[in-house]
């Protein structure tokens, strides 16, 4: 594997792109939304442009809500809600409960209505994404395929069926995380959907055709078509606000979000992915696949941002990424999937790259560290 010369993302990252120099595309857009130059990101500028958008969405006068906001109980998802705060709106907060929920994922989550928000949950058919998880983890070596779409597609077809002018996510990750120029960088798009939810190409409808399940039960899991988007306004707070880890974190926290007591598994962080367990499978097998994990992720932010060095981020990586799955989160996984832990072992052994990894007694060890 290659690193970027100036965060430590692998080459390995799909879609990962890098310049002459050597540094991977998302550095290079960071460096644009950092810069106090003509050349980088007029915030104040784009502020105005999201209170403008606001007052138009007021004087549209919504049935029920004016704004419809995605949330998993996440500091993000907190921020969100936080920017539609004092401005006569009235917000409707949807979250999606697709797998296992943590205690303290609940309590964050609950945190919306004390901001003043109306929430949603909505549940899919326990049956149903059972089946699609299962199929998922064994046989593409992610448990999260559909998960993904599901989070970003239902919110916004719920909006539309309730005539709610305005959905405000969160991060563009075409942006943030792979420096992605072509995609459009302030709302929502198929195109997005078809690069960044989608993995590997495979959309809902050809899940369920080759996997017999009805695509009726699966519109959920899909975006809607341009001609139903455009009845919606589906916009991403990272193009008004600069987005960062640590100053959400101070935001979320004013309104009582809870941390961990030590950092999350497989990170050095304590406030990130601790709501819901099912993405700890994702992320140590993306580990497995790729070569990184979640610890990586948050080096590199944190490398952008300029909080640590690319030394201190190698020791980080090295201390937490590579971290073995525990059974707090295996066996709540199994028991989900009703599957065994040796089934569970043997899927993670079939997708661990073996010109990455070499796996003695069910635990991955690394060829070649070439990370310097």
């Amino acid at each position: 594997m290659e690193y970027c010369k100036r965060c430590v993302m692998p080459s390995t990252k799909p879609q990962i792109k890098f310049d002459k120099f050597g540094v991977c595309e998302a550095c290079n857009f960071h460096k644009k939304k950092n810069r106090k130059t003509t050349k980088g990101i007029n915030w104040k500028k784009r502020n105005k442009e999201f209170l403008k958008l606001i007052s138009k969405i007021k004087s549209k006068k919504a049935h029920l809500y004016d704004v419809c906001v995605p949330v998993s109980g996440g500091k993000d998802s907190i921020t969100q809600v936080s920017y539609l705060l004092n401005k006569g709106l009235r917000i409707l907060c949807v979250n999606v409960d697709y797998g296992i929920k943590t205690e303290i994922g609940v309590k964050n989550l609950n945190l919306v209505t004390k901001m003043g928000a109306h929430l949603i949950i909505y549940r899919p058919s326990k049956i149903l994404q059972r089946k699609i998880i299962k199929i998922s983890f064994e046989e593409y070596g992610d448990p999260d395929l559909l998960s993904h779409c599901l989070v970003h597609g239902y919110p916004i077809r719920l909006a539309i069926q309730l005539n709610i002018p305005l959905v405000l996510l969160g991060e563009n990750s075409a942006y943030e995380y792979s420096g992605e120029k072509t995609i459009n960088e302030k709302e929502m798009s198929n195109a997005y959907f078809k690069n960044y939810a989608y993995n590997s190409g495979i959309t809902p409808k050809w899940f369920g055709t080759n996997h017999n399940i009805s695509y009726k039960n699966l519109i959920p899991y899909e975006l809607p078509k341009n001609n139903l988007l455009k009845k919606t306004h589906a916009v991403f707070s990272s193009y008004f606000f600069k987005w960062s880890s640590e100053k959400n974190l101070k935001i979320a926290s004013k309104y009582g979000f809870q941390k961990l007591k030590k950092p999350g598994e497989g990170t050095y962080r304590k406030y990130v992915g601790i709501d819901e367990k099912i993405n700890r499978i994702h992320q140590y097998l993306k580990l497995l696949k790729f070569g990184y994990g979640r610890g990586t992720d948050h080096a590199c932010e944190d490398i952008r941002n300029k909080k640590i060095s690319r030394g201190e981020a190698i020791k980080l990586v090295k201390k937490y990424d590579r971290v073995q799955l525990s059974n707090y989160f295996i066996e709540d996984f199994c028991e989900f999937l009703k599957i065994s832990k040796k089934k569970f072992y043997k899927t993670l052994y079939k997708y661990t790259n073996k010109k990455i990894w070499i796996v003695k007694n069910n635990r991955p060890y690394i060829k070649k560290d070439n990370l310097k």
